[in-house]
């Protein structure tokens, strides 16, 4: 791309330059003041807005460049979304040769896409369902991974955009995915826009001029990987979190929602549910250690119930009304590296332990939407019980998913989670207590949960009061009419009364 650029003038709010690098501008965000500009013909206004970017952790910059197969871009503008569940970034790159793509990053996912000719006839927006249907573009099965209807109300830009920024303007999107090929389907405009690219590894698109680390140590304020902590508004207990990586946290004291600016956190939802988080999680938040031969911060950790998968899908995609009885637990505990990103460790009730990784690259799926070569496990529900830390996503007390687990190998584990919204992968692999204890200083001893952990024992004296409330009942029938059916119910109520929980105590 030219130094030089394609438009340049004056901010009318501050009177500082701005330039625009890319012939389709319509937006321009000052530098200095962030006042959002838009252009008409050779001249700008000021569209009475701010644009304030959240800080966050991105790498990327206003000027970065980089390699998409073979064809060299620098990024120029950048629109933040933020959602009822999180926030991404859409960057907007320039490629040398005028034409223009987007670079997506949400969480630790990134996909580049370019504008592309959309076939005559598109999927209805609201038919779709994540995970339940097939797009066929260009020879190639699609398959729907995510669904959102979302106001750009809280959506903030930087350098320039193709398109005017209005606080009012409502995004239907829908994503696609096929393996490594990412789709798009914007619903803004008659008829929908389509774009289409891949997903990518910043690796792999040989970046310069990325931001570095002591950039993002002034912009978030913090060093990464030191974290942050002020006390919850709610219950006045302390509460972590690494600035400039998320903008959700959950008190592990009080449970309650809290919403984090550059150095405060703000109450969403209060929850009085106290918790005893050293009793809940094996890995406390905060804890720092070394695994894979990398510094990670655990950054938030999650507990979920197993369910009844029929049940759960019943209630989730059916409308069914249906009881969800736990059945099982498991608990995720979110860990992140600063240039590694986030990574997963996740602990089971048996006291199994696997590191976990979102897949970038789908696996390939066959005409029933399941991984080709891979031996289908089981289907189970998963209920939210309690979270607590920080995240890059909103996680709220009863969420709900639907997994199915796939065999990969002899060692690891494909599992495929759906919600309302979206489908996602991930890829699973065993580790040991031993590895993970020795990487965060936990005791030697793995926990034990086993079957035969049993709650605690009756006392004699409730079982006394159980009795006499069972005579008393029963009584005035046998002296009546000297029912033996009346004798019998107390003879066997009694004994089952008097036997309750003593065999537990026996074995101890």
């Amino acid at each position: 791309m030219s130094n030089t650029p394609f438009f340049k003038t004056d901010c009318p709010s501050c009177g500082a330059p701005v330039e625009a690098h890319s012939a389709t501008a319509v937006t321009l965000v000052c530098g200095y003041c962030n006042s959002m500009l838009v252009r008409q013909d050779d001249s700008i206004v000021d569209s009475g807005r701010d644009s304030a970017l959240l800080e966050d952790f991105s790498p990327l910059q206003i000027g970065t460049t980089g390699t998409y197969v073979t064809r060299p871009f620098t990024l120029v503008g950048r629109l933040q979304v933020q959602y009822d569940d999180g926030v991404w970034n859409e960057w907007y790159a320039l490629f040398d040769d005028g034409q223009t793509g987007w670079l997506s990053e949400s969480g630790d996912l990134y996909s580049m896409t370019r504008l592309v000719e959309s076939p005559e006839v598109v999927p209805d927006f609201h038919d779709v369902v994540p995970g339940g249907c097939n797009f066929n573009f260009q020879n190639k099965n699609f398959v729907p991974s995510d669904k959102r209807e979302i106001s750009l109300r809280k959506s903030a830009a930087q350098g320039e955009l193709p398109f005017k920024l209005t606080a009012d303007t409502t995004s239907k999107v829908i994503d696609w995915r096929c393996s490594g090929l990412f789709l798009t389907i914007d619903y803004g405009d008659d008829p929908p826009e389509i774009y289409y690219g891949s997903m990518v590894g910043l690796n792999e698109l040989k970046l310069q001029n990325t931001r570095t680390d002591d950039q993002i140590r002034e912009t978030a304020g913090r060093l990464k990987g030191s974290h942050h902590s002020e006390n919850c508004p709610n219950c006045g207990s302390s509460v972590h979190w690494l600035s400039g990586v998320t903008d959700f946290l959950i008190c592990p004291s009080c449970g309650s929602q809290l919403e984090v600016g550059k150095e405060k956190a703000r109450l969403i939802t209060a929850n009085a549910m106290r918790v005893a988080q050293d009793k809940l999680f094996t890995l406390p938040i905060g804890t720092q250690g070394r695994l894979n031969n990398n510094d990670y911060f655990v950054m938030g950790a999650v507990r979920y119930s197993e369910l009844d998968p029929d049940a759960t899908y019943e209630y989730m995609f059916e409308g069914k009304r249906r009881i969800l009885t736990p059945v099982g637990w498991w608990v995720e505990y979110l860990l992140y590296n600063p240039q590694k990103g986030f990574l997963w460790l996740v602990e089971s009730s048996d006291g199994e332990w696997s590191q976990s990784e979102t897949q970038n690259n789908w696996p390939r799926l066959n005409s029933a939407r399941k991984p080709q070569g891979c031996d289908e496990l089981y289907s189970y529900g998963g209920k939210v019980e309690v979270a607590a830390g920080a995240f890059y996503w909103h996680i709220r007390s009863g969420d709900l998913a639907y997994y199915t687990d796939y065999q990969v190998g002899s060692n690891s584990k494909l599992c495929a989670e759906l919600t309302e919204h979206e489908l996602a992968w991930s890829k699973s692999t065993r580790t040991t207590y031993g590895k993970v204890a020795g990487a965060f200083g936990l005791q030697a001893e793995a926990p034990r949960y086993t079957a035969k952990m049993n709650a605690d024992g009756v006392d004699n004296q409730l079982r006394f009061v159980m009795i006499a409330i069972l005579v008393v009942v029963n009584l005035p029938a046998l002296l009546t009419d000297g029912n033996s059916a009346s004798f019998t119910v107390i003879f066997i109520g009694t004994w089952l009364l008097w036997t309750m929980g003593k065999e537990d105590e026996d074995e101890d």
